[in-house]
């Protein structure tokens, strides 16, 4: 097109004819193109996410801004550790939303780790600990699971099948939270990475 335009133009000139018409480059590429209209924004609504329906939202929220971590995450790490069940217990003793083991909650300053509020800042403030000390998102979560002294000795996930399947499932359900879908359990998450 580009060539047929040049060639047509020159030999207009040269023969005395006129020139023929400048082509629309628009319809070729958009605003790409010096002088193209530029289209129009879509709607914002069309691309905003649906607000947050999860569980204890305002709480998550609140733990989540004064650790200064995304919330999202702070969600993912309750799905898959207690399904949102705040008394939930491990087989290990871990108990409440985030799952917190009594020596890990004292040392946090949680008296009560049933008491939501109480156990959701103790959880982000113990997650945003190994964030900052791991500088990664999945070290950092299988360290909240198999613990930070083992991360840091391997420098690597350990070779733990629950520790390998817990970080995938909390990055799954991070993904799925951060797409705008509401989640209960890790099994609404699966396959989400993938």
């Amino acid at each position: 097109m580009v060539r047929s335009w040049c060639l047509g133009g020159l030999l207009a000139m040269l023969l005395g004819a006129p020139a023929m018409a400048e082509p629309d480059w628009g319809r070729a590429g958009g605003a790409i193109f010096v002088g193209a209209a530029p289209a129009a924004p879509a709607p914002a609504e069309a691309s905003q996410l649906p607000e947050s329906r999860q569980p204890y939202d305002a709480a998550v929220s609140e733990a989540a801004a004064r650790h200064r971590i995304d919330p999202k995450l702070l969600h993912a790490l309750v799905t898959v550790e207690s399904a949102y069940r705040p008394q939930a217990v491990s087989t290990a003793g871990a108990g409440g939303l985030t799952q917190l083991m009594p020596g890990t909650a004292k040392a946090l300053g949680v008296s009560d780790r049933f008491d939501v509020d109480a156990n959701l800042s103790g959880g982000a403030d113990y997650l945003a600990r190994q964030l900052v000390r791991f500088g990664d998102l999945r070290l950092a979560l299988a360290a909240y699971n198999a613990g930070p002294e083992r991360v840091a000795r391997l420098g690597r996930i350990p070779q733990i099948s629950e520790t390998q399947a817990y970080v995938t499932g909390v990055v799954e359900c991070y993904l799925v939270l951060s797409a705008g879908r509401a989640v209960r359990s890790a099994r609404d998450c699966r396959g989400a990475g993938r």
